[in-house]
Order: C-alpha cells, then sequence, then structure tokens
C-alpha cells in the first residue's frame, strides 16, 4: 500500500480551460505552437488551447476517441474506437492501423515513448471483463500486443533513463512496473509497483517529472497524487473540487506547468460546477515531454 502522506494542497490549481467535457481525457503537450491538446471521449471531441488564449479549436470524430498525440510531421494521430488514425489539417480521417476487437472494446489512454512508438490500450466498454490488451504501434513494426487480459487499461509513463515501463489496468487500483527496452519496445519481468487503497479512488492517467517521480491522477479521487519512484512514498497530494480527475500530462515553455483532465460523467452541476474542467498547476517541479509517434 502507499506510504505515509508527506504534502497535501487543496489550493495550488488554477483552471486552465472553461471547456466543459463529458469525459476529459490524454493531455497532450504540443511544444511547437504552445498549447494543450486533449479528447472528450464521450463527447466524441478532439480539443486544444493555447497557454496564450483562452480561445478553444474542437474538432468533431465520429467515434469515441480515447487520446490524441502528433506524429512526427506535426500531424494528429487519434485513437478512435478500435482505429488509430490520421486527421489532417481538413479534418479528414486516414486509418493507420486496427485491431479486431469488435464494439465491446475501445481504445482509452495511450502515448509515445522516447522512439516514437506508440502506445495505447483497450478496454472493456462496460469496464466488467478482462479482455483489453496494452498494444504499441509504429509504422515499421506494425501493431504488436504487449499485453493482455486488461479491463480498463489507462496510465502509461517511463521513467526518465528510458528503463522502466509504468503502467495502470484502473480497477486492479495498481500500477505495474517492468523492464524496458527501449530499441525494441519490448516490456518484461511485471511486478507491483504500488497499491492503492479503495478510499483512494482509481488510478487513472499519470505522467512522470524529470526525477522520476509518478503523478497520478484518481478517478472517485478528487486528486493526483505524486510518488516517488525509490521509496514509493506519497510526496504529494492536490486536490481538485471535482471526483472524477481522469489524467495528467507536464507542459509549459518550461515543462513546470501540469495540466489536469477531469470528467462529468454521472455528477450534478450543482454538486460539482467545475466537474468536466480542465485544470493547470504549478507544482514546483518539471516534467518529461510528451513525445510524438515516428511516422518516417
Amino acid at each position: 500500500m502507499v506510504a505515509t502522506l508527506i504534502n497535501k494542497m487543496s489550493d495550488k490549481f488554477d483552471l486552465f480551460s472553461d471547456y466543459t467535457c463529458e469525459l476529459g481525457e490524454g493531455p497532450f503537450w504540443d511544444s511547437i505552437k504552445n498549447r494543450l491538446l486533449w479528447v472528450d471521449i464521450i463527447g466524441k471531441k478532439i480539443i486544444s488551447q493555447s497557454m496564450k488564449s483562452s480561445d478553444v479549436d474542437t474538432i468533431e470524430v465520429d467515434g469515441n476517441p480515447g487520446c490524441a498525440v502528433l506524429s512526427s510531421d506535426g500531424g494528429l494521430v487519434v485513437g478512435i474506437d478500435n482505429n488509430i488514425s490520421l486527421i489532417n489539417n481538413e479534418g479528414g480521417v486516414e486509418k493507420l492501423t486496427g485491431t479486431k476487437e469488435g464494439e465491446g472494446l475501445r481504445f482509452n489512454d495511450g502515448k509515445c515513448d522516447p522512439s516514437g512508438r506508440f502506445w495505447i490500450g483497450s478496454m472493456d466498454r462496460k469496464e466488467k471483463q478482462k479482455i483489453g490488451s496494452l498494444y504499441s504501434w509504429n509504422p515499421i513494426e506494425g501493431l504488436v500486443n504487449r499485453e493482455q487480459g486488461i479491463t480498463v487499461s489507462n496510465g502509461i509513463g517511463w521513467s526518465p533513463d528510458h528503463d522502466l515501463f509504468y503502467y495502470i489496468d484502473s480497477p486492479t487500483r495498481k500500477v505495474s512496473a517492468y523492464d524496458f527496452d527501449l530499441s525494441t519496445g519490448r516490456i518484461e519481468n511485471k511486478r507491483m509497483f504500488i497499491t492503492f487503497n479503495e478510499e483512494d479512488g482509481f488510478p487513472d492517467g499519470m505522467t512522470v517529472d524529470n526525477a522520476g517521480r509518478l503523478w497520478i491522477a484518481f478517478w472517485g479521487g478528487s486528486k493526483i497524487m505524486c510518488i516517488d519512484a525509490h521509496t514509493k512514498k506519497v510526496e504529494e497530494v492536490i486536490l481538485f473540487p471535482v471526483s472524477k480527475i481522469t489524467s495528467c500530462a507536464f507542459g509549459g515553455e518550461q515543462m513546470d506547468q501540469l495540466f489536469v483532465t477531469s470528467a462529468k460523467v454521472q455528477v450534478t452541476e450543482d454538486d460539482e460546477p467545475m466537474a468536466g474542467k480542465t485544470f493547470i498547476v504549478s507544482p514546483g517541479v518539471k516534467g518529461l515531454p510528451s513525445f510524438n509517434l515516428k511516422l518516417i
């Protein structure tokens, strides 16, 4: 179980975007355009907003987008339902690859490793059965099934030296760690890294800072929790006025801002008026960058 709490802060966040998502997820920092990308899975939209403006751009897609990343040529790559697709500047969609898992599953969280592979996991839409998988994809290796028996594939992250891979299957309330080979994408020697209590909620999306600490969002827990990778102690908890915190990513010009997405699923506006908003936090540390998908 998690170790003793060190810091607990409830007033550290600001509102980054006033745009309200049904199910906000997958924040991705675009360092070229100085903007945040994220998705509304239920709302079927890909959203972007720059640091210098409150204007929001949206792209509507035909399906549930689990996550969005950028490709090496600046294109937008999205996991929609069971497909990985490229969206061009005119909004056209080109399928790059896909699974044959069927309508009962869909892609959820995903991100790219430092070599440019796109890692993306699938989940049971009913969140009951262990029928999902974790995949990686690039044009050379194709779609590779890296892990099976997943119920709700969620947080993905790597240690700063790229020797460790962290992964969350939310209903287990655990973060698993694997040995990671960056050259091949192989993950092996799976072990339990940390287990959370029921009162914490369900671990959801996560990111890693440049010191190797894990920053984990908690669905039903109203918080982001920072875990020291060596001691496994909780170094900080950031509380939010919404129950369903879904994911987080570092960004900003100095990579010292933490962007936090949320959902308003099964909550009322009276109870949680800020549910579905995207928040920004200055945690006093710097994060690792969001990597792009290498197409060539």
